[in-house]
């Protein structure tokens, strides 16, 4: 009987102790990070409940009837990343709870078509997706570029792709990649950007200088690249891409994996390597254009919400043959190849590269940081450090046969801190300063005179923007930036040009000595840049919107415009350059009308831009030098205006479908484009207003039509058949010259070299077939492709290709692809 009785008491005493233990109360507020306002409808999910919990109006939350323990709190409220919690409760307590609430802030998350125009600020902003980078895996960032309204390329051959925005390129150009600035010699004109497309998740291009954050000399624009985004998850994904295709003989394969933690810790590693021999015109083989690169990008990190830091290398290794036909013996072979039509020079395919060619190798090292506090924003600092060797080979003969003419190593440093405040509803602010030192550090041992000199230059700048949503249809935005340049260079000039330019008088304090013919100088160049952007974008209810921008921008003489002196070997070239000159001051005006209702999507983009001081390089004559005749193209500077229009519009024709969705297998009805119509039409005007004549190199008007036909006969199906429409450039400067070479039987021959004359206009046609089996999640893991370009092999020449004057461009060429995600 007492032993019962112990039992009794023993089991009560527990039961009032649990009961005691089991009224602990959590309690808390949920409110917007950036600006403290509550969150109303977010829910609290407690892992060892099961049970979800709701906060009201006040974004107040209550959990009763707790006992003491760790629990796992699950915080999830619509348009913001979940957010989990572990927490000990031993009593009664409050727990306050912030969540990321912003929209922008996810941007980089949203699912967009293939090519379109970013509409989220005024600026004139397109975004490629990785679904088109992926289709050209194979091919340049250049190539991918192209299919942007205004976007063209200024190419040497068919490896370097060196993209045009508005008729601008080079160190009009800003490229980005993953928030650094591409520091890769971007000055010559067959220098193509250094970066493997395949690291990109989306491809951002700002038509002008309104990315005020990277520059305010970006004349041109800024192209940014983004790479994957990373989420909290325990997961690996990635994808393997095999590209092979007809002309080149050769392809290409890139495998991207990330590795994401919970925790927050996450790895990414992108490598590629592509092979290609010489590619082939319709009617011949052009011969030494084999190419080969190898690239890398590995990335490590830690990633909350509030704070992270990460470290990231690149790397990317490429040699590119140059078209042996371009390199001639003597003035009597330069008249003949430029004005015969035909290469001078055709061998048999081989995959070997050799001279004339070039070597560029590119490290990048990236640091970042940053700190989000409550109710102000965001701060960021990164520390960049780029290594650029490049190294051109020239056809010389003897012991220095295997020796690089040109070789150049650029190293850059680049410091950046960054303050975004977005603790407004209506207001953001954004602010930054940046440092950029840099080192040019040619080879003095090659034999052959230095095209680009030694110099050390310094870049120190700050900006400030700020963006105010005045309705949900009304937003403007402005901002400002500043820089100081200043370059020290190093630099021997041949005393005859020297003198004969003026230098000897205007330039007197940069002399120190000299010696024989020639005259040693160390030039100091100091220039204030400004640059300002402003504009507004209107919504006319839910289908169309207006932007008006208006930009300042200015712009230093890159190193090759102020000091090139000698022979360009990638180009077969001699370029000259100019000290005295000032730096571009461009004003520009742009504007778009969209309208995006039922099944069209329409854009009209037109843009007006006055440069003063505008830079460019003109041909001038031929001189003949121990290693050959080279066309000589020097630097000039005039005032110009650069105005144009770019347009595109869709059709799409829908369909609904059923489809099952995992995990609970449901079948839901979605609408799908199954017949799309597109265009997209690209014009520029370039006029010399001082000199009342066209501009160089300024892309001929282009139209870009396409049909695209989703689940043809089967699921996954899918067809593209597209036509490019360029048309002659009719607007072009007369820079023809003669020269006066002795003919076969000792005559003296005096001939035109006809430089100017751009080529006739063509019409390609290119046809695509895709077919991609889907998961379980609706979303393809295993795709096929086959593209032919220029289907009927026509034969021309493009206008922005630097080598038109010695071979056609190239003929039909069958891509495969196949294309794996996990």
């Amino acid at each position: 009987m007492f032993k019962y009785l112990l039992v009794v008491i023993f089991m009560a005493t527990v039961a009032m102790c649990t009961a005691q233990d089991c009224k602990n109360t959590l309690k808390g507020k949920i409110t917007d990070f950036h600006n403290n306002k509550p969150l109303e409808l977010a829910q609290v999910y407690v892992e060892e409940q099961e049970r979800t919990y709701t906060s009201n109006s006040a974004g107040e939350y209550q959990v009763n009837d707790l006992c003491t323990g760790v629990y796992h709190l699950i915080i999830t409220h619509i348009d913001c990343d979940k957010k989990s919690i572990e927490v000990l409760v031993n009593q009664d307590k409050i727990l306050n709870i912030t969540l990321e609430h912003h929209i922008n802030e996810l941007d980089e998350v949203q699912v967009v078509a293939d090519v379109h125009d970013d509409h989220a600020t005024t600026q004139n902003a397109t975004r490629i997706d990785k679904e088109l980078i992926q289709k050209y895996s194979g091919a340049t960032l250049g190539d991918a570029l192209e299919t942007v309204p205004g976007v063209s390329s200024l190419k040497t051959g068919q490896g370097v792709v060196k993209p045009i925005v508005h008729g601008l390129y080079g160190s009009r150009i800003t490229i980005v990649n993953n928030g650094v600035r591409l520091q890769d010699q971007e000055w010559g004109t067959e220098h193509a950007p250094n970066i493997d497309p395949n690291t990109a998740s989306s491809i951002r291009v700002i038509k002008g200088s309104s990315a005020l954050r990277y520059g305010g000399d970006a004349v041109g624009g800024t192209i940014i690249i983004d790479p994957a985004r990373v989420i909290s998850k325990d997961t690996i994904m990635g994808n393997a891409i095999l590209t092979g295709q007809s002309n080149g003989r050769g392809g290409a394969i890139t495998a991207g994996i990330q590795r994401y933690k919970k925790s927050g810790w996450y790895q990414q590693a992108n490598i590629t390597f592509k092979r290609l021999g010489d590619f082939e015109a319709p009617d011949y083989i052009l011969s030494n254009t084999g190419s080969q690169t190898a690239a890398t990008r590995l990335a490590v990190g830690y990633k909350q919400f509030e704070y992270g830091l990460s470290a990231e290398y690149n790397f990317y290794d490429t040699e590119l043959g140059i078209l042996r036909a371009s390199h001639i013996g003597n003035t009597a072979d330069l008249v003949r190849s430029i004005n015969s039509g035909e290469p001078a020079i055709i061998n048999e395919f081989t995959y070997d590269i050799d001279v004339p060619k070039q070597e560029v190798i590119h490290h990048q090292v990236a640091l970042n940081a940053f700190k989000r506090f409550r109710n102000l924003g965001k701060f960021e600092f990164n520390y960049q450090y780029q290594l650029n060797n490049r190294k051109e080979f020239d056809v010389r003969r003897g012991a220095l046969s295997e020796r690089a003419a040109l070789d150049i190593d650029l190293k850059t440093h680049n410091f950046q801190g960054y303050l975004n405040i977005d603790a407004s509803d209506k207001w953001n602010h954004e602010l930054g300063v940046d440092a950029v030192l840099q080192t040019n550090s040619p080879d003095a041992t090659t034999g052959v005179r230095r095209l680009i000199p030694d110099y050390n230059s310094i870049k120190v700048g700050g900006f400030l923007g700020t963006q105010y949503q005045f309705t949900d249809r009304l937003m403007i935005e402005a901002g400002a930036r500043y820089d100081h340049y200043s370059i020290d260079a190093k630099k021997f000039y041949i005393t005859s040009r020297w003198e004969s330019l003026g230098y000897d008088v205007r330039f007197a304090q940069f002399e120190r000595f000299r010696e024989s013919i020639q005259v040693y100088t160390e030039p100091e160049l100091d220039f204030d840049l400004f640059a300002f952007s402003s504009g507004v974008q209107y919504s006319f209810k839910d289908h169309f919107d207006i932007t008006f921008n208006v930009s300042h921008s200015q712009r230093a003489p890159n190193p090759g415009e102020l000091f090139s002196e000698g022979l360009h070997h990638a180009l077969a070239t001699i370029e000259i350059g100019r000290l005295e000159l000032n730096k571009e001051v461009s004003n520009k005006i742009s504007a778009s009308f969209h309208a995006n209702y039922n099944n069209w999507d329409v854009e009209l983009a037109p843009y007006y831009n006055r440069i003063n001081d505008f830079i460019q390089l003109v041909p001038n004559g031929v001189q003949l030098t121990n290693r050959g005749a080279f066309a000589v193209y020097e630097y000039e500077q005039l005032d110009a205006v650069l105005a144009g229009v770019d347009m595109s519009a869709s059709y799409h024709i829908k369909r609904k479908e059923t489809i099952k969705r995992t995990p609970y297998n449901r079948t839901i009805s979605v609408t799908k484009n199954w017949i799309s119509l597109g265009a997209q039409f690209s014009y520029v005007y370039g006029e010399d207003v001082k000199n009342d004549k066209p501009l160089i190199d300024i892309p001929p008007a282009q139209l870009l039509t396409k049909i695209e036909i989703e689940d043809v006969f089967t699921e996954g199906l899918q067809v593209e058949i597209a036509n490019q429409q360029v048309w002659k450039q009719n607007r072009f400067p007369d820079n023809d010259y003669e020269i006066t070479y002795a003919a076969d039987n000792g005559n003296a021959v005096t001939e035109t070299v006809e430089i100017s004359e751009s080529p006739d206009a063509y019409n390609l046609w290119n046809l695509g077939l895709a077919y991609s089996i889907k998961s379980q999640n609706n979303k393809p893991n295993l795709s096929f492709r086959l593209q032919v370009n220029n289907v009927l092999s026509t034969k021309y020449r493009d206008y922005l290709n630097r080598q038109r004057f010695y071979a056609d461009e190239i003929g039909r060429n069958f891509i495969a692809q196949i294309l794996y995600n996990f």
